[in-house]
Parts: structure tokens; C-alpha cells; sequence
């Protein structure tokens, strides 16, 4: 004691005058969503604004930077279906959900749930048509008018002449003519112009409207403008403008499916899905050159020159030629798994079945993304990814095999497609099909993966040490209800490695389900696996996860909770499996384990957060109380970046990530990170102490050296402070030294801190 406490008197002088630096708060969120899917654009100005399926962007005309929006800056919804401006600068944005939100001049969103919050079953928002401070919200019910400057609801149109019986879709609206016109579709697949005179005291009766065919019974229309003092409607057969009491096509246009319009002063822009023609005031058509993607709508710039909304590539300037403006990002907002690299780069998997969009990687400031198309890769029906030996991810297709990723790397090596190539052997009806689990690294350097129904049998497939050879191997189940053993029993669930060697697998076959272990990969060909079945004490035999923790239990997600099986050496054995009984019932999608060995559930309903020993419920994160930084309640996949503490949670509607303290402790001590500082008490968030080593403990001193209190660390880089002495009062202000020191006493590190109590 008397050498550890000069030590510390050393360290007091030697520290005195040095302050600890900020440390990063703990707990905040950050978005990641694709934005090249525009479902609408909208010019305000200079800028153009995009509702897409991962938020609100602005752009500028050659400008590279970008205004972004999602639920991390304030949207409760990413997946926007509308956007519209009004006079006073505000830009109204609407969900598929019914979530209407406008942001102000300021900067900040005014919410309106009315219609969100309804009892009707489809509440799409399809469009903002604004006249002054009214704003005509279409959606999949009706038409509502809302008064903007009071920010209350007038009526909402759901009737509209004979169609009265069934949910009516309104997908845009006008007003000329001093009426309102609707473009009205119902259950019934009836498609029509709606009309009511502005003058009606009372629209709400469906007789009020009057329903207007243009084109044939079973033309659909599609939008309306009013462009040279005429009302035009875009439509599945042609543009149409109306004459009297006439509607008349313009010839150039017949027959095309047009998608979106906008007007200027001297031109109409109408757009197909690959085309944009402009319209002049004599309805003469000229043709831009091929769109070079799906427009999905338009605007015109202040020049103007089209600007049209793609379903994959953002937004596109006309200049002669097309040029594409979109913020970074992945390439969908599909994250059906995802893992963090040695070098803290996120990696991620799309999806499979006809939704995949390859597979793509953060580095921390930018976005790549391989696909067929930009890499050569064999599909873009990717839906894992996994971390192999020595840094290595590893990408697994549905049908093609499954590649092999240098951590970091911007290339792609189709060298490192791994199928047939190597013995794998595919389905019975298409050998040549594919389909690879999770690849794992075993203690000696082995890197397993399985093949989903191999047809000659052999699912187990694994590459040697030496990164050239490859085995393929029966799976040897031994089944003590038919005292038999079985081959080829399929694995299609998670793959983990405990730390004796063993390798652990999950299926959901209709014939055997459960936990297939333990098997020595060491001697595989000796090797029997042992099932593990709900009969065994597992919550369900629907295997969705498996992770080893810190203390080698194995955690087992099922489709009716989870299982922690304590003795891998012997699983059957009495306390072999212990079940978690909080989540009783619940279906699991994923369990990531962090530096602290705390376990991080992802389910259908959100996210919940386990202590190491799974007996206390930290915290849980849902959309709901995280204010919708939670992207959505179905988390699919969690991937954990130990060394910096950031939990990402992989959706089918993007990824978000939240800053925790649970970091990898340092193997030695370098500078204390202390903040904030000064430190104000009481103070709702406690002082962080960043740059531990493995179960450090704090000491909190006076500038004189009296002890003021006396705190273990949870373990990991990171420890805390609540400004309270060991008397439970909060201490005096002034500066306090903050040491740390190792569990064995051997290494040190001080620092101060101001406090200053209120």
C-alpha cells in the first residue's frame, strides 16, 4: 500500500495543471438510409427537395453538399412518400404511415398525427397541393384541407359522387376554374376526374362531386397541372387537356404511361418511366434525351430545365445531358445483417428472393456498395455477412456462394467467389444453386461455413489454414430417439464457435430442428453432433441466432426466446441449458455481445439490453422511446464495434447506431478522457472517465489528496462518476483528481477535473 499510495502522490504532482479533454456523450444516434429511391421532388427557390425512401434531401444545381433529414435530425419517419413548399418556407413532408411533419424556416418540425393516428386502414400521403396557407393533403382515403396558419383540419373528402361504397385513393388535386379537382380511385378499379365548385357551402356529400372520365373506362389518371390557363391530366394512356366540357389528347403523347408532370410558365414537363418530353403552350411535344434511370416525378428549375425524381439514382439535372445528385450512402435501406470489421469498417447485406441489392461498406465517413452491376459479383442477392480469419469478410449469396472481402477493400476479386469451384454442391433440383450460412473462424484458423441442402449430403464446408484447401463434410447427427445417426441434416441458421473448438449450428428443418453440437472441427470426420431440442430445456426448436459470449456460454435465440446453454462439454448434462425466462415467448432475431459481455437483443419489438449475466434488464430501445432514432422496432441484425463502443442495429428500412460506453478496455493506461469539464452537479448524465484498462477502479481525491470516493469501473474503457463523495452528498465545487489504477495495482493514470455544484 505505501508503494501504490507514492505512486499516486507522484502521479498527483506530476498531473497538476493538466485537464482532461471532452469525451464524445454517450447515448447519441445517427442515421444511416439510402436516399435514391425520390418518390417525390419539389423546388423551393434555388433548392430542390426529395422525399425518398430514407429521408428528406435537398439539393442545389452542381452543388455537391446536401441538406439530409432523417429520424436522427427530427423526422419520425424516413420513409417519405410526399413533399410539397409553401409560401412561407416551410416543406411539408408525408409518410406512407400518414405521418404529416413540416419543417420551419428555423429548422425545426411541427408534427400533425391526426391523420396517422386515424382509424383508416391505408394512410398513405400521395401529395401536397398548396393555395395560401390551405394545404390539400392526398392520400389513400380522400382529400383533407388543412389551414396551415392554424395548423387545424377542416373537412375530408372520402365520397365523391357514386363512389361511396369503398375506400376512394386520391392521388393528386388542383384547383381551377374556382373548383377543386381530384384525381379519384376506388377498390373497385375505377379510375376518374372528381369536381366540386368551390362555391358549395358543404363538399362533404358525394353528390356534391362530379366524376369525369378521361380517355377510356379503364385509364387510370395519374396527375394534374394547370399549365397556359387549361387543366391538363396526366394519365396510364396519354396527357390530356380539358376544352370546354371536352378532354382532348395531345397527339404526341398518346399511348405513353406518364408517371409525373410539372409546369413553368412557357413549358409542361411530362415524364414516363424512361422518358421526358416538354410541352409547349401549343401542346407541341418535343423528347429529352433517354432517361437514364426510373423517373418517378419532376420539377423545373429556375432556368427551366427539368429535374426529375429516380427510383434508384436520385435526383437528375438536365444540361444538355443527364448528371445525377444524391447524398452517400448504401445502396438500399435493406440491412438484413451486418458486422464491424478489425478496422471498425460496417459491413452489410441486402437481402435475397428477387430484393437484393448486393452487399455495401461504411468506413466511417464514406459509402461503397458491390454489386453485379458496379463489381461483376455473380447476383445482388446477398443476405449475410461475417467475419472470417485474419481480418476477412466474407459475403453469402442466395444460390451463388459466397465471397471473400479484404477488411477495408474497395475492389472486389471475383477470384474469391467461392461455390462449386471449391466442392460445394448445391440443391437437388440445381446443383449449381448455392446458398452459404455465416462463415466462422475456428481457434486454429479454419473458417467454416455450411451449404443449405447440399445434395451430395455434404453441408459442412471449410476452407484450411493454408487459405488454398477446401473440405466439404457430412453433417453426423446423432439422434437418440431413433438410435441412428443422420447425414446432411441442413443447416440454415446461425454457425458459432465456442472456445474448446467446437462448432454450433442452427436449423429450422421440418424434420429436425434445434441446436446441432457440439463437434470438434479438429477431427470432423469422428465427429457426431449431439441435437439440442426444445425436449432439452430450449425455449423452441426454431433456431434464429447463435453467439458465444465472454464466459463461453452459448446464447441460443429461438422463435419463442432464448436458451444459454452453460456447459458446452456437455450440453444434456443436468444445468446444461438454462432458460431465459423474461423473454419467455419471443421471438429473437439476433444477440450481440459487447466488450462488457452485456447481450443485445434484437426482436420484432425492439431492442432490449441484458446485464453479462442476463439477470438484469439495463435498458430497452424501441421507436417508440427513443422518439424514432430507433429506425424500426424489427431489428434484424446487431453488429458491435468494440473498440469504440458503437452498437449498430441493422432494419429492412435503414441502420442506426448508438454510442455506448461499452468499449474494449487498453491494455495499458495513455491519457484519461474526462468530461464533461467542468463537471455541473447535480447534472442528469454522470462524468465519464474514457482510456481504462480491464476492471479498473477510480479514486476520486481533493487537490490535497483526501479521498473523496472510492468506484469500481464496469470493466470495459469506460468509467463514471455521479459528482457524489462516499457519504452520498454531492461534493463541494473545486478541482478533483481522478485516478485509475489496474485490479493488481501495477498501472496508473490521473487526471483532473472542475467541479462546480449549483
Amino acid at each position: 500500500m505505501t508503494g501504490i499510495r507514492g505512486m499516486l502522490l507522484l502521479l498527483l504532482l506530476m498531473f497538476a495543471g493538466v485537464v482532461g479533454r471532452i469525451n464524445a456523450a454517450s447515448g447519441s444516434w445517427r442515421s444511416y438510409t439510402s436516399m435514391k429511391e425520390v418518390r417525390e421532388v419539389t423546388r423551393a427557390g434555388s433548392l430542390f427537395w426529395a422525399a425518398t425512401s430514407g429521408g428528406l434531401f435537398a439539393s442545389q444545381e452542381g452543388v455537391p453538399s446536401f441538406l439530409t433529414y432523417s429520424n436522427a435530425e427530427g423526422l419520425l419517419s424516413n420513409d417519405l412518400t410526399a413533399v410539397g413548399t409553401d409560401v412561407s418556407g416551410r416543406i411539408w413532408v408525408g409518410t406512407s404511415t400518414g405521418i404529416v411533419q413540416a419543417l420551419l424556416p428555423g429548422g425545426t418540425w411541427q408534427s400533425i398525427l391526426d391523420i396517422e393516428q386515424s382509424e383508416q386502414t391505408s394512410k398513405r400521403i400521395n401529395r401536397f397541393v398548396v393555395y395560401g396557407d390551405t394545404v390539400l393533403i392526398c392520400t389513400d382515403f380522400g382529400l383533407s384541407v388543412f389551414d396551415g396558419a392554424g395548423y387545424l383540419f377542416g373537412d375530408t373528402y372520402t365520397k365523391f359522387g357514386s363512389m361511396t361504397n369503398v375506400r376512394v385513393s386520391v392521388r393528386d388535386a388542383v384547383i381551377q376554374d374556382d373548383s377543386i379537382w381530384a384525381t379519384v380511385s376506388d377498390n373497385d378499379d375505377t379510375h376518374r376526374v372528381a369536381v366540386a365548385p368551390l362555391s358549395n357551402p358543404n363538399n362533404l356529400p358525394p353528390e356534391s362531386w362530379s366524376l369525369r372520365m378521361v380517355g377510356t373506362a379503364t385509364t387510370r389518371p395519374t396527375g394534374l397541372g394547370v399549365f397556359g390557363g387549361r387543366l391538363y391530366v396526366a394519365s396510364t394512356s396519354g396527357l390530356y387537356f380539358r376544352s370546354g366540357a371536352a378532354w382532348v389528347q395531345v397527339t404526341g403523347l398518346s399511348g405513353k404511361n406518364i408517371t409525373a408532370m410539372a409546369e413553368s410558365d412557357s413549358s409542361l414537363f411530362v415524364c414516363t418511366a424512361t422518358e421526358v418530353f416538354e410541352v409547349d403552350l401549343d401542346n407541341t411535344v418535343t423528347a429529352n434525351p433517354v432517361f437514364p434511370g426510373t423517373a418517378t416525378s419532376v420539377a423545373v428549375s429556375e432556368n427551366g430545365q427539368p429535374v426529375v425524381g429516380s427510383l434508384a439514382g436520385g435526383l437528375f439535372f438536365y444540361a444538355g445531358g443527364w448528371s445525377s445528385q444524391v447524398p452517400d450512402g448504401p445502396n438500399s435501406n435493406q440491412f438484413l445483417s451486418v458486422v464491424v470489421d478489425d478496422l471498425g469498417n460496417v459491413w452489410a447485406a441486402s437481402g435475397l428472393s428477387g430484393s437484393g441489392k448486393g452487399f455495401y461498406r461504411f468506413n466511417g465517413t464514406n459509402w461503397s456498395s458491390f454489386t453485379k452491376e458496379n463489381s461483376g459479383l455473380p447476383t445482388n442477392e446477398y443476405y449475410r455477412v461475417s467475419l472470417g480469419c485474419n481480418g476477412s469478410v466474407w459475403a453469402s449469396s442466395w444460390g451463388r456462394g459466397v465471397i471473400e472481402m479484404t477488411a477495408g477493400s474497395d475492389a472486389v476479386n471475383l477470384n474469391k467467389v467461392f461455390g462449386t469451384n471449391v466442392g460445394m454442391v448445391g440443391l437437388a433440383d440445381d446443383s449449381n444453386y448455392v446458398v452459404v450460412s455465416d462463415v466462422v473462424c475456428d481457434p486454429a484458423g479454419n473458417e467454416w461455413m455450411s451449404v443449405n441442402s447440399a445434395r451430395n449430403g455434404k453441408i459442412l464446408a471449410v476452407r484450411l489454414p493454408d487459405g488454398e484447401t477446401w473440405e466439404t463434410h457430412p453433417l453426423k447427427v446423432a439422434t437418440t430417439s431413433i438410435n441412428t445417426l443422420v447425414y446432411g441434416v441442413p443447416l440454415d441458421r446461425s454457425l458459432a464457435v465456442d472456445a474448446f473448438g467446437n462448432l454450433w449450428g442452427g436449423s429450422r428443418n421440418l424434420t429436425f430442428k434445434g441446436v446441432f453440437s457440439p463437434m470438434n472441427g479438429s477431427a470432423i470426420e469422428d465427429s457426431v453432433a449431439v441435437l439440442l431440442t426444445d425436449q432439452d430445456g430450449l425455449p423452441g426448436s426454431e433456431i434464429t441466432t447463435l453467439v458465444v459470449d465472454r464466459d463461453n456460454d452459448i446464447w441460443v435465440g429461438t422463435d419463442r426466446g432464448i436458451g444459454i446453454i452453460l456447459d458446452p462439454l456437455d450440453p444434456k448434462g443436468p444445468g446444461g441449458i438454462a432458460l431465459y425466462k423474461p423473454l419467455n415467448g419471443i421471438l429473437i432475431n439476433t444477440i450481440a455481445v459487447d466488450a462488457l459481455n452485456q447481450k443485445w437483443v434484437g426482436t420484432p419489438e425492439g431492442v432490449i439490453l441484458l446485464s453479462s449475466d442476463g439477470i438484469q434488464q439495463i435498458a430497452s430501445y424501441t421507436v417508440e422511446n427513443t422518439g424514432g432514432k430507433l429506425i424500426d422496432n424489427d431489428v434484424k441484425s446487431i453488429a458491435i464495434d468494440s473498440k469504440t463502443g458503437i452498437v449498430y442495429f441493422g432494419t429492412s428500412v435503414g441502420l442506426a447506431s448508438l454510442t455506448t460506453n461499452a468499449a474494449a478496455p487498453g491494455e495499458n493506461f495513455e491519457e484519461l478522457i474526462i468530461g464533461p469539464n467542468p463537471y455541473v452537479i447535480p447534472a442528469g448524465v454522470p462524468l465519464t472517465v474514457d482510456g481504462l484498462v480491464e476492471n479498473s477502479t477510480l479514486k476520486i481525491l481533493t487537490i490535497d489528496g483526501k479521498l473523496v470516493r472510492e468506484i469500481p469501473s464496469p470493466g470495459g474503457r469506460v468509467g463514471f462518476w455521479d459528482g457524489l463523495g462516499e457519504n452520498g452528498d454531492e461534493v463541494a465545487s473545486g478541482v478533483y483528481i481522478i485516478v485509475a489504477y489496474s485490479s493488481d495495482g501495477s498501472k496508473l493514470a490521473a487526471g483532473k477535473v472542475a467541479v462546480i455544484r449549483r
